[in-house]
């Protein structure tokens, strides 16, 4: 084997993707067999809704590429590599159709201060609604989620922007014993401390209030809490687009939006009056 030739060692790599991604039938088996499961052929071939001959054709050319095997019962399996591999596509899978769904919302907004790690898992956020206000209502998006705010058992926000109505409406909450943490930038959190009634926040912040500051800001609003994530985002040209928003309810993205809080949250510092 010549392994100086960057071609014949890519050839495996090509031919996986080409198994996974030019067959929809080869695709659906090995999901099938996700997560250590064994089949027969007539059960996989019911899982897929196929043939048992199409099924027979595409697991021996899965099994080419060591992607399946059989046991000694004849049951099909991924292999280690298999599982591995059938994973990663799911998520890249998973990823474009989260991107897709909406491209124009994700072109057109700035997404530098998500870290890499979640942007790896945006897919995630596949089953998102993306809020848009109308000419006559330009701030729709935003009484939505104030009304999504109202209903919430816990918060978890990062405001690197201001609105003199949010202020109020944490205190409002924050006096019914909502747990709530909130991570501002400099600037916003002074403009906050003019809005609210210093005595109520003191008291607040000793009981079921957290309030961080973090020097430099990322460049979107996010709110998670327990049964909703909402995000904005700034433009490329660095003002933030008020018209629209991502909402989404799905467990995978609320998980998504407590890791990207806490990922800010390790980086802030607790505000104390």
């Amino acid at each position: 084997m010549n392994e100086s030739d960057p071609k014949k060692q890519d050839e495996p790599v090509e031919e996986i993707l080409r198994l996974l991604a030019c067959s929809e039938l080869r695709n659906n088996l090995a999901k099938a067999l996700r997560n250590g499961q064994k089949m027969t052929l007539s059960e996989l071939s019911e899982k897929v809704g196929a043939s048992s001959p199409a099924a027979v054709h595409a697991l021996r050319e899965l099994g080419k590429e060591q992607i399946t095997h059989q046991d000694e019962k004849r049951n099909y399996a991924l292999t280690n590599i298999g599982e591995i591999v059938t994973r990663r596509f799911q998520e890249v899978n998973t990823t474009i159709t989260a991107l897709t769904r909406n491209r124009d919302f994700w072109i057109t907004h700035n997404l530098s201060d998500i870290p890499n790690h979640l942007l790896d898992k945006i897919g995630c956020l596949a089953d998102t609604t993306i809020l848009t206000s109308a000419a006559d209502d330009l701030f729709k998006v935003w009484s939505s989620f104030y009304m999504l705010l109202e209903n919430s058992k816990y918060i978890r926000g990062i405001s690197p922007i201001f609105t003199g109505d949010l202020a109020p409406l944490f205190e409002k909450l924050a006096s019914r014993n909502i747990d709530i943490e909130l991570i501002f930038s400099p600037a916003v959190l002074e403009a906050t401390l003019k809005t609210v009634d210093r005595k109520e926040l003191a008291l607040a912040l000793e009981k079921n209030l957290k309030i961080f500051i973090l020097e430099k800001q990322p460049n979107f609003a996010s709110t998670v809490t327990d049964y909703f994530l909402f995000m904005g985002f700034f433009r490329p040209d660095g003002l933030f687009d008020w018209t629209n928003g991502l909402l989404s309810q799905s467990p995978e993205a609320l998980e998504w939006g407590r890791e990207l809080y806490q990922y800010y949250a390790e980086k802030a510092e607790p505000v104390r009056l």
